[in-house]
This record gives structure tokens, C-alpha cells and sequence, in this order.
């Protein structure tokens, strides 16, 4: 069994973008995914937790299994990953995920691209 990695840095495969606002991110996400949900800081991925400071949008790509997911790093602000994913992966943030949160707001997006 593969050990988790301990580091956010040896999950990812590429930086999508380094040193910008949540704002940047989320609006990233919601143009590149089909396939979107809002998470909370502190959120735990593969046994990390994600440091965020407010929460922002992670992305599924299934079909060219990647995730895009945020992460701050105190010494260098709020960056996107682009992280290679197994099918548990896209699993287990769908159902962690996919319901409500505590304000009772609806965490999970899917943003549907009209086909003509």
C-alpha cells in the first residue's frame, strides 16, 4: 500500500497558478471544470489538510483524471494544483462534498455546458 504523501508539493503534478486570490482560483475552476465543489479550510485530501484561508472551489477533471485544488502557503500565498486522481478520489470529494454545509448552503456545483 502506497504511503500518503505528507506535503501538498508531492501530490501535484503541475502549478497551475501561484500567489493569487481566492477569487482567482474559484473563477479558474469555474471556467476550466465542468465539475466543481466548495471547500472548507481544513478540508483533509489523501491525508493532508488543506490550508486555505476562506473557502474556495476545487475542480474535477475526470476525464483526464486530474484535480485542481487550492492551497495557501504561508510564505508564498494561495496557489492551484493541478493533482493526478484515481476514481476514489473523485469518490470521496463528491460525497464529502456534495451536500450541505453548516450555513446550509449548497456546497456542490456542476455547471453544465449546453450542447447546440
Amino acid at each position: 500500500m502506497e504511503q500518503p504523501a505528507r506535503c501538498i508539493r508531492h501530490m501535484c503534478s503541475d502549478t497551475i497558478l501561484k500567489e493569487v486570490t481566492g477569487r482567482k482560483v474559484n473563477n479558474y475552476i469555474r471556467k476550466h471544470c465542468c465539475e466543481y465543489y466548495l471547500m472548507p479550510p481544513g478540508f483533509e485530501f489523501r491525508g493532508i489538510a488543506i490550508q486555505l484561508k476562506s473557502p474556495m472551489l476545487v475542480g474535477l477533471l475526470p476525464e483526464s483524471l486530474t484535480i485542481l485544488l487550492p492551497f495557501t502557503k504561508p510564505c508564498y500565498g494561495t496557489m492551484l494544483y493541478e493533482i493526478n486522481a484515481e476514481d476514489e478520489d473523485f469518490t470521496d470529494i463528491r460525497s464529502a462534498l456534495g451536500g450541505k454545509n453548516t450555513l446550509g448552503k449548497k456546497t456542490g456545483k456542476l455547471n453544465r455546458k449546453q450542447s447546440h
